[in-house]
């Protein structure tokens, strides 16, 4: 991503790397599976084992 005025690539803070844009769309959907998976089944049992 550039920026227009300065001609600079700006940075893009949450994939610096630009590793999204290396995956295929067979490794995204396994990425965003996992993803899922986390945030749904795993977050709220470590957050219930951390209150305990």
């Amino acid at each position: 991503m550039r920026d227009s005025t300065s001609g600079q690539q700006s940075f893009i803070w949450n994939d610096p790397f630009l590793l999204d844009d290396q995956l295929t769309e067979e490794e995204r959907m396994i990425r965003d599976a996992a993803a899922s998976f986390a945030a749904d089944k795993l977050a709220p049992r470590v957050q219930e084992a951390y209150l305990e």
